[in-house]
């Protein structure tokens, strides 16, 4: 079930919302939302929730020893994070290991591996990064340890951001989860939240998408160099309009239920630098990297050679979380290597023109990866020859594409390129008086109209995918 579908909107949000709000006790509360959670999981896939209840049963296990022994933890600390790996291992990387044996095998004329297809459970990357977390602030601090394993439940299974994020930490919401305030402020500011975030998913992201897919779809010899760099556009657009779109929908839904999550996107196509963008995009996978794995192989901590290996590790590791697929750990690579070159060659400082030529070349290679994380390895290196001019092959333009490069496109991407920067921020607003009511007014009404084209893009079967169902 996607935040943006009927369904959702229509029937599963309002339920939850009216019985969430008419029981008396937070404790009555916590149990709606965890049975909301694990319906809205059990909708799009119910063999998968017998997962998921495992997960939170065998980490609420090992919580209860972390927390109450003090013998062995770390070794029980390792075998559970061992186990949670291990699992999102099996259903998201076992097929695509057996891949790279058998190229091995195949190499030396020896009979390869049978292939095993298995389906990849809707946001698996996302709760076992949870599951993680939790077990390792449990280990830093005993006394964090979850008692109530419905609570624990509740954290892990959380449907506003279960399937895209953001990464929670537990330590970021384990008192909300005992004690949190709930207002109507809270609910009109969740709301409005969640609704810019639906405008940008439906109205948005799916324009873009329509055209990056059809582009993509056709054959290379269907296109030249115009529509190549077309559809770079529109699916660096795309991709952050959806995901930020997504991570907006699930910051406003649990402010709606009184929880408070953290931010996951800064405005990443403003940034200045490769270091810049990885502050700004995805920042709870980024602090969850930094934080659980970068510093505790020594980080910058241990030398030069040391820093840039624990990078490598890092953005291996970011961009094999993506997808089991060498064009998302060469995306990874990339981004690495990049960051690396800045940290050793690039001077902090400088004046205008150094400025934007550091945003030209952040934005320029940033939306180039992006071509690699969408089309694989093969396609993306042709992709790039196009782009630049070079076709190896005749090419017989496919006016049917140029039904979706329309005026309505470049309308709506120069509305994504103009609100993907924060140049708003600096617009001085009336804090007091009649001009307070007048914005207000013209705040909610903007916010009504978004709703309702929102419903009416939906209601008529527009395109509607979403990119990160597969991470």
């Amino acid at each position: 079930m996607l935040f943006s579908s009927i369904t959702f909107l229509v029937f599963f949000f309002p339920a939850v919302l009216v019985l969430y709000y008419a029981l008396p006790s937070l404790r009555l509360r916590n149990c709606v939302l965890l049975f909301a959670s694990l319906l809205f999981y059990a909708w799009g896939e119910p063999k998968f929730v017998f997962l998921m209840l495992g997960s939170i049963l065998f980490n609420y296990g090992a919580g209860l020893l972390l927390g109450r022994t003090t013998a062995n933890r770390k070794v029980i600390l390792a075998l559970a994070i061992v186990v949670n790996i291990f699992v999102l291992f099996v259903f998201k990387y076992l097929g695509f290991s057996i891949k790279i044996i058998d190229m091995f095998l195949n190499a030396l004329h020896i009979k390869p591996l049978t292939q095993i297809n298995l389906v990849m459970p809707i946001g698996i990357s996302f709760y076992t990064f949870q599951s993680i977390s939790y077990l390792v602030d449990v280990y830093r601090t005993p006394s964090l340890y979850q008692r109530n394993a419905l609570k624990l439940g509740l954290y892990i299974s959380f449907f506003p951001q279960l399937i895209a994020g953001p990464i929670v930490r537990y330590h970021d919401i384990s008192e909300q989860i005992e004690k949190r305030t709930h207002s109507i402020e809270k609910v009109a500011l969740g709301l409005e939240r969640f609704i810019i975030g639906l405008s940008k998913k439906v109205l948005l992201a799916n324009a873009f998408a329509l055209v990056c897919d059809k582009i993509y779809g056709a054959p290379l010899t269907d296109f030249g160099a115009y529509a190549a760099w077309i559809a770079c556009l529109a699916y660096a657009l795309q991709i952050y309009y959806d995901f930020s779109g997504y991570s907006d929908m699930a910051i406003g839904l649990a402010k709606i239920f009184g929880f408070e999550l953290l931010e996951n996107f800064n405005y990443p196509y403003a940034a200045s630098s490769i270091t810049d963008f990885w502050r700004r995009w995805h920042m709870s996978l980024t602090n969850f990297f930094r934080d659980y794995v970068y510093i505790p192989l020594g980080g910058n901590r241990m030398g030069r050679i040391r820093t840039i290996v624990n990078r490598y590790i890092v953005f291996f590791a970011t961009g094999l979380w993506h997808g089991a697929a060498f064009n998302f750990i060469l995306w990874g690579l990339a981004h690495g290597t990049l960051m690396t070159i800045e940290r050793l060659f690039c001077k902090k400082g400088g004046g205008v023109v150094r400025s934007i030529i550091s945003h030209a070349y952040t934005i320029l290679f940033v939306a180039l990866l992006w071509v690699l994380f969408r089309t694989g390895t093969g396609v993306s290196i042709k992709l790039f020859f196009k782009m630049a001019g070079i076709n190896f092959q005749a090419v017989t333009l496919n006016e049917y594409l140029h039904l979706y490069i329309d005026t309505r496109f470049f309308i709506l991407a120069l509305i994504g390129i103009m609100f993907s920067f924060p140049w708003w921020h600096r617009i001085s607003f009336p804090t007091k008086g009649a001009g307070v009511v007048v914005l207000t007014a013209l705040k909610y009404c903007a916010l009504a109209i978004l709703l309702v084209l929102c419903y009416a893009n939906l209601a008529d079967n527009s395109y509607n995918p979403f990119i990160y169902f597969r991470f």
